[in-house]
């Protein structure tokens, strides 16, 4: 679980020097994290301390577990929907990494304790954006593990998602995971009746528990031990129904992969919404027979366009 590459070794001295640290953002078991600034440059970072548990507090000198998987998914091409690692630095008892840190930023789920839940439009934009991240962590065999509104940055100006906190996470693999890091009520039902699960069907489930909580502002299921019909608010789309559905499948074996769940006509639509605004862009002619035609007949027009200009060059 860990690898002995890339270490900074410093004293706290260094860390207090190269960056301002300023108001905690958050904590728990894990340490906690800080707002900070770099005093190079002023650019905005977090400061998260992580404690050493007693089993590694003497291993000096290897890279954290944690540390590892965002070198992983940090390695070029990088994906803008997972928050960088900056740098860490190591210290007795504790190490210290300096991540990214959007401004302005909001997790998810106060976000949404402050605003009221997504709309379904708004839903589409977070979950194509987690969908991309989590697939590039399974292209860097990295399995988060703790899917949650609480571990996703929305840029409150561009409505960008960072995917965050690795800490829960795990090394890929295709065989079963025999032990539960993350968050239990995300947790898919497997766990609670055989203690083991694989990490596709648990990343599809805890995809699920986070897009019911986005639109519904409350988990799916009262107890995530015991999963009963699910209930839906009367707003909800029949395709955005069929989606969670597909998610929280109690049988592991019957849900969608990420590339299924990516190619749901749900988020089909907003990819196609995507798809024409930047036709919109690209097309100077676009604003004339924008409020004349429709989305469909708009990209259609659009695509005959550039056929008939590709074919005359």
């Amino acid at each position: 679980m860990y690898i002995a590459s890339f270490l900074i070794s410093c004293d706290l001295v260094i860390v207090a020097d190269a960056y301002i640290k300023g108001p905690m953002l958050g904590q728990g078991g894990f340490g906690s994290v800080f707002a900070g600034t770099r005093s190079s440059d002023g650019l905005p970072v977090a400061i998260k301390y992580v404690t050493k548990d007693e089993e590694h507090e003497d291993m000096e000198g290897l890279l954290p577990l944690e540390v590892a998987l965002m070198t992983r998914v940090n390695s070029a091409p990088v994906c803008p929907s997972v928050l960088k690692l900056l740098e860490w630095f190591d210290h007795p008892g504790r190490y210290v990494m300096i991540l990214e840190r959007p401004d302005p930023c909001q997790d998810l789920h106060r976000f949404c304790e402050e605003n009221g839940c997504l709309d379904e439009s708004q839903a589409k934009k977070v979950l194509l954006q987690l969908i991309d991240a989590l697939k590039h962590c399974e292209s860097r065999g990295v399995f988060h593990r703790d899917v949650k509104p609480q571990n996703l940055l929305i840029c409150t100006d561009t409505s960008e998602i960072k995917l965050l906190d690795f800490g829960c996470g795990h090394l890929l693999k295709d065989s079963e995971y025999k032990e539960f890091a993350g968050t239990l009520s995300y947790a898919p039902l497997e766990w609670f009746r055989s203690h083991s699960y694989r990490a596709g069907p648990a990343t599809a489930w805890s995809l699920g528990v986070t897009l019911y909580k986005l639109l519904c502002s409350s988990l799916p299921f009262k107890s995530a031990r015991r999963v009963r019909r699910l209930r839906f608010p009367s707003h909800l789309s029949a395709d955005c129904r069929q989606l969670i559905r597909w998610c929280l499948r109690a049988a592991a074996d019957e849900r969608r992969s990420l590339q299924d769940i990516e190619q749901h006509p749900w988020l089909q639509s907003q990819r196609f919404v995507c798809f024409v605004m930047l036709c919109f862009t690209l097309d100077p002619d676009a604003t004339e027979i924008r409020s004349r035609l429709s989305l469909n007949q708009h990209a259609a027009v659009l695509m005959r366009r550039r056929e008939t200009k590709t074919s005359k060059h």
